[in-house]
C-alpha cells in the first residue's frame, strides 16, 4: 500500500480533510490524446503540461488551470481535463485545499474496461457525462458533460440526446440506461470505492462497486502539482505521528479516570460522615452541616460536564460499513447542564433522523420540542442544527432529611 492515510482513520469530528469533494463535469474541457511510444508512464504529467501549454488546448496557462490526467500505458492513449480556477470561484468552489480530494464527477467511468466498444451515461448532481471507450481500455476515446434537470424528463431526453449526437454512433453501442453517482469512501487498504447504481433497470455492466487505487487517483486530483506534492508528504508524516497521538490519549484518559475516582471516593467520605454526625447529634450546627452538603451536592449535580454529556451523544451516531461515522459535530454551546444548542454534518437526511431517534428511544434526550433545521451541503451530504433537552444518566438518591425552613412544619402519616 503505497499511502496509508488513505485509509480509515478516526479524524476530529467535522474535519474536511476526509470529505472527498466532487465537482460538476460540465465545467472541464476534456480532450484524449495519443502518447508517444517511449514515453514512460512517470513522464506522463510532463507530457500533460505541454500539452496545455500549446493555446489551440487552453487559452490559461497551466498554473491558472484546475486539471488532472488519466492515461493508459498498454492503449498509449491520456485523457486530460481542465477547468480554470477562477471560473470555479466564481461558482463558490473555494478553498480546495482543505479537502481529502478533489474530483470531477465523471471520475468512476475511468474504473471499467468493456469488451467492446461502448458509450456510457453517468448523472451526478445535475449534471449528465457520456463517455465512449474502446474495447480494453479505461482511456475514454471521447467524454462530453452537460448540465441536466433530473426531474424533467423531456429535457433529460433531450440533453442525452445532444450528447448522443456528439458520437459516431457506427462505431460504439450504447447502453440504455444511465449510471448514477453514489456514495465515495475509502477502504482499508488503500482504495476508493464509488458507489454507482443504475437508474431503471438491472444491467450487468458495471454491476460491482468502481475500485480504484488511492495513489492512482493522485493524478486525477485536480488541484495544483505543487499542493499534490506537499500534501501528501504531509499525509505521510502525520500517519507516523497518529500512534503517539493515540498513546498520548490513551494516558491522559487514564489519568481522567483515576481523577474522577478520587473526587467520588471524597464525595463518599463526606457522605458518610455527614450521616455518622447525625445519628450522633441531633444539634443545629450538624442540620446546617447537612443543609451545606445538600446543596453542594446540587451544585456539583448541575454543572456542566461537556466531555461526558458528548461521549453519550455521539456513541449513538452510528457507523457504515466502512466503519465510518454517519454523522459528525461541528459546534457544542452548553447554555446550561442540560439545554444544549448542537450544529454538526451528517451523510443523509436518513442518517441524521435516526441518530436523534435513538438519543430518545435510549433517554438520553427529551422528546425534541422542534424538528431540527436540515440543510444540503454542496460537498454532498447535509447539515443540522438543533437545541436539546438533555436527561441526567443516573440520578443520585439520598435519605438525608432535607432541612425545615422557618415557618414550615414536618408532617409524617401512618
Amino acid at each position: 500500500m503505497a499511502e496509508n492515510p488513505d485509509s480509515p482513520s478516526d479524524f476530529p469530528i467535522g474535519e474536511l480533510r476526509e470529505i472527498t469533494l466532487l465537482l460538476p463535469g460540465e465545467h472541464f474541457f476534456c480532450e484524449t490524446l495519443s502518447v508517444p511510444g517511449d514515453l514512460a508512464p512517470e513522464d506522463f504529467i510532463d507530457f500533460c503540461l505541454q500539452a496545455l501549454d500549446l493555446d489551440s488546448f487552453s487559452p490559461f496557462p497551466p498554473d491558472q488551470l484546475a486539471w488532472g490526467f488519466h492515461g493508459c500505458p498498454k492503449t498509449r492513449k491520456i485523457l486530460i481535463f481542465a477547468t480554470p480556477f477562477v471560473k470555479l470561484r466564481q461558482l463558490g468552489w473555494q478553498n480546495l485545499e482543505y479537502f481529502r480530494r478533489v474530483f470531477p464527477s465523471f471520475v468512476s467511468l475511468v474504473g471499467k474496461e468493456y469488451e467492446r466498444p461502448t458509450i456510457v451515461f453517468l448523472f451526478h448532481d445535475e449534471t449528465l457525462t457520456a463517455a465512449s471507450f474502446e474495447p480494453g481500455t479505461t482511456v475514454p476515446e471521447a467524454m462530453y458533460s452537460l448540465p441536466v434537470d433530473a426531474g424533467d424528463s423531456e429535457e433529460f431526453d433531450a440533453v442525452r440526446g445532444k450528447l448522443l449526437s456528439r458520437f459516431d454512433l457506427s462505431r460504439f453501442d450504447h447502453i440504455q440506461d444511465v449510471l448514477i453517482a453514489g456514495e465515495v469512501s475509502r477502504t482499508k487498504n488503500g482504495f476508493f470505492k464509488f458507489e454507482n447504481e443504475w437508474w431503471n433497470t438491472e444491467t450487468p455492466e458495471l454491476t460491482e462497486a468502481v475500485v480504484i487505487s488511492a495513489e492512482e487517483l493522485w493524478s486525477f486530483d485536480v488541484r495544483p502539482s505543487d499542493f499534490k506534492v506537499q500534501e501528501r508528504k504531509r499525509r505521510r508524516q502525520a500517519a507516523l505521528r497518529w500512534k503517539g497521538v493515540m498513546a498520548s490519549l490513551a494516558s491522559m484518559a487514564a489519568l481522567l479516570l483515576l481523577f474522577i475516582g478520587v473526587q467520588i471516593a471524597s464525595v463518599e467520605v463526606e457522605d458518610l460522615w455527614v450521616e455518622e454526625a447525625i445519628k450522633n447529634s441531633n444539634k443545629p450546627a450538624v442540620l446546617d452541616a447537612m443543609a451545606l452538603l445538600q446543596k453542594l451536592d446540587e451544585n456539583k449535580r448541575g454543572g456542566i460536564d461537556p466531555i461526558g454529556s458528548l461521549e453519550r451523544i455521539m456513541m449513538h451516531a452510528g457507523r457504515n460499513q466502512q466503519g465510518q461515522a454517519n454523522l459528525w459535530l461541528t459546534f457544542a454551546e452548553f447554555k446550561s447542564r442540560y439545554d444544549v444548542q448542537f450544529k454538526g454534518q451528517g451523510r443523509s437526511f436518513q442518517a441524521v433522523n435516526d441518530f436523534f431517534a435513538n438519543l430518545e428511544q435510549a433517554e438520553v434526550v427529551e422528546k425534541l420540542k422542534k424538528e431540527p433545521k436540515i440543510d444540503t451541503l454542496k460537498t454532498g451530504g447535509v447539515s443540522f442544527n438543533v437545541d436539546i433537552q438533555m436527561l441526567e444518566e443516573k440520578p443520585v438518591q439520598t435519605n438525608l432529611p432535607r432541612p425545615v425552613a422557618e415557618g414550615e412544619s414536618s408532617k409524617i402519616e401512618g
